[in-house]
């Protein structure tokens, strides 16, 4: 052997021997049913995996890829029927504010929590006689403490993770600023843009606050109590655990976000699922859209909302507008036939949406609003028709119309007139494509790339088994801590009193100045009878 072949084997040894020292064991769950949040995730563990760690991972959406390497995952698909059975997420839009819907929905969510630590392959991982070891925790930042204890079994840190903004329950927790009537607040029930009054504001303030009261005090003790029915009564509160994790990935890119304070142990990411490479249309769809030379419009409500549930009435007005569009109009229905289907519509109960968007051919893309599918369209530069159904639909579709690169429609009220104005305003005004071109350009100017850095942070809390520099005391403090609700109290009634005694001095000043007054023209009023 050579000395430079010697020399090339032994540098390979050594970088695969530092390589080994240098990985770690992490731990993933991720139990949302929603393809659009599970892509999120997949970003980051399929990047750690490449990076040399060794990844467990529990999701709804398993790759189920055998060549994958060091990347073990459960499957719990199942949580899909748990949480849409007998759901009509649009209906729900006419009748609940989002607190209603978490009264309806948390039940649910209670269930799946029970259904996941029941898994008989999750509940081999947390089995005292497993031999399981981790180094990290990373667990989807939204509804899911009971999980948390995970931790403390396997003596780790957590990094939280949510595929879109965090929740008011979580930025409470964590000890973000709370304002209730900033529009970054998805739950909010910020459903329009511009300026508030005032009893808007304070139907935020009360909304807001009775969403965290309702979390903190019913939720929590209920998956306190799955907790210690799973990982004994001696486990910490899921609380504080919730309030200690070391950092959190939020899906909240600045140009595209409604922009808000925020602590340093949360950390923006963004466009993890976005592919680098377009995977090639079908031959038969790729005809279509090639033949399409006047261009086409494309139509998603997602994964969990679907066009199904559009009301009869609803859906004759989408084609009533679609059949007078000079465009192929590809729509996502779930269903084998749309009855009064024009023949310029094409429905397909599965779409390849980055694919589709990236089409030249495309001229708008009428959409729910989902976060995932606003990056995918800014990504490929395609207007926006938003059409939001619930959770944090309102808040992006609001900011793209803000920055002039979509509409907005009303769902439940929606009409072929009005819709027709919209798409024929976003495809014929070039100014909505300029934006959105420009948009795009802003997106990727940026110091870093989004998911290198998130690589960084995880590896970062490895080295120093947590990130406790990173904590806020807010989390520690009371609510009316916060806010100081406590001094501006004492303040207030400080005020009052003063205001008070010095009404009653005022008072009493006066009425005795016109007790003599009134004495003194008495005593004239006399000495003027006697003279």
């Amino acid at each position: 052997m050579t000395s430079g072949c010697l020399i090339s084997v032994t540098l390979i040894l050594v970088a695969g021997v530092l390589q080994q020292g240098y990985a770690s064991r992490i731990l993933g769950i991720f139990p949302f049913p929603s393809i659009s949040h599970q892509i999120v995730f997949r970003g980051l563990t399929v990047a750690l995996r490449e990076r040399g760690h060794e990844l467990v991972v529990i999701t709804t959406d398993p790759i189920n890829d055998p060549t994958l390497k060091n990347y073990t995952e459960i499957n719990v698909n199942f949580l899909y029927e748990d949480f849409n059975e007998d759901v009509d997420w649009i209906a729900t839009r006419k009748k609940r504010t989002w607190l209603g819907l978490c009264h309806d929905i948390f039940p649910r969510l209670i269930q799946m929590t029970e259904r996941v630590l029941n898994h008989p392959e999750v509940k081999r991982l947390y089995s005292p006689e497993s031999g399981e070891k981790f180094d990290l925790l990373i667990i989807e930042m939204l509804v899911w403490p009971a999980f948390l204890p995970l931790a403390k079994q396997f003596d780790v840190p957590i990094i939280g993770m949510t595929s879109l903004g965090l929740p008011l329950q979580m930025q409470y927790g964590i000890g973000n600023p709370i304002m209730p009537s900033h529009p970054a607040h998805w739950d909010a029930e910020i459903k329009e843009l511009g300026r508030l009054s005032f009893w808007q504001r304070l139907q935020n303030f009360v909304h807001a606050w009775r969403f965290v009261h309702f979390y903190r005090t019913d939720y929590l003790p209920r998956q306190q109590a799955i907790a210690e029915k799973h990982f004994g009564r001696g486990i910490p509160d899921v609380a504080d655990m919730e309030n200690n994790v070391s950092l959190v990935f939020v899906n909240q890119q600045a140009p595209i976000s409604f922009v808000k304070p925020n602590i340093p142990k949360i950390i923006d990411i963004g466009g993890f699922h976005v592919s680098k490479q377009i995977e090639p249309l079908s031959k038969h769809l790729q005809r279509i859209l090639d033949e399409a030379t006047q261009g086409f419009i494309y139509m998603s409500l997602g994964t969990n909302v679907k066009s199904v549930m559009l009301s009869d009435e609803t859906r004759e007005e989408f084609l009533a507008a679609f059949s007078k569009l000079p465009y192929t109009v590809i729509w996502k229905f779930e269903d084998d036939i749309l009855i009064g289907q024009p023949d310029n519509v094409i429905i397909m109960k599965w779409a390849p949406q980055q694919s589709i968007l990236a089409h030249p051919n495309i001229k708008a893309f009428i959409y729910q609003g989902g976060l995932q599918s606003t990056e995918e369209a800014i990504s490929h530069v395609v207007p926006v028709i938003g059409l939001p159904v619930f959770a944090d639909q309102d808040t992006h579709v609001n900011k793209m119309v803000s920055l002039g690169v979509g509409t907005k429609l009303e769902i439940l009220t929606v009409n072929r007139t009005g819709l027709l104005e919209a798409i024929q305003s976003v495809v014929l005004d070039g100014s909505y494509k300029q934006r959105m071109l420009k948009l795009r350009d802003l997106m990727e100017d940026k110091p870093y790339d989004s998911l290198e850095n998130a690589v960084w942070w995880t590896e970062h809390v490895i080295r120093h088994k947590g990130a406790p520099h990173l904590h806020s005391t807010t989390a520690d403090d009371p609510w009316y801590q916060r806010q100081d609700m406590d001094i501006i109290f004492i303040i207030t009634t400080a005020i009052l009193t003063a205001l008070s005694i010095s009404a009653v001095v005022v008072y009493k000043l006066m009425a005795y100045c016109i007790h003599l007054l009134n004495h003194n023209w008495q005593m004239i009023s006399k000495k003027e009878k006697t003279c």
